[in-house]
């Protein structure tokens, strides 16, 4: 649930210059609910945590954002499915990208030119659990989000390696 709300936040972000809003239309206890109940405990799912990362690209500025090199694939009968989707934007001094890697099986490396831009105080935050099925319940909430360790800026690059089947974001200051 949380990529397939990653990936339609991502095709929301890249229409930025035509699309006002998108909200969800019910938040608990449907598909792709945001919370769940189970008795008297509330459940933050994975869409929920997908929501709250993405937060700092509301009435924030779309980025481009390109790909450089061929993008990764994954064959699915007939078919070609692109495992990466990402979306960027700025706010006040501030970017955040978005970043998914769709990949059931196999990590990404990213990299994010940021030459040009002085880059201030980069943190990162994944989303991911170990099995692809990972949900949360009232007894256990293995889908979490939590920082990332290995973001390193290298020859005007901000570096990093998604896990399989995750979700993260990548935020920092620009300026002076």
């Amino acid at each position: 649930d949380a990529l397939v709300a990653s990936v339609h936040f991502d095709g929301f972000h890249r229409h930025a210059d035509r699309l006002v809003m998108a909200n969800i239309a019910q938040t608990v206890n449907v598909l792709q609910a945001m919370i769940l109940t189970d008795g008297d405990a509330l459940v933050l799912t994975p869409s929920y945590h997908v929501f709250a990362m993405n937060k700092g690209h509301h009435d924030a500025d779309s980025l481009p954002l390109a790909v450089r090199g061929q993008v990764p694939v994954q064959r699915v009968g007939e078919q070609e499915l692109q495992t990466f989707s990402g979306s960027a934007s700025t706010k006040d001094g501030n970017v955040l990208v978005s970043l998914s890697n769709l990949d059931a099986e196999e990590p990404l490396e990213v990299r994010i030119d940021v030459r040009g831009s002085a880059v201030h105080s980069p943190t990162a935050r994944l989303l991911a659990a170990d099995d692809v099925r990972a949900h949360n319940t009232a007894d256990a909430t293995p889908v979490q989000p939590r920082d990332l360790d290995g973001l390193h800026l290298q020859d005007g690059q901000l570096r990093l390696t998604l896990p399989p089947h995750s979700f993260a974001t990548v935020s920092f200051a620009t300026g002076a």
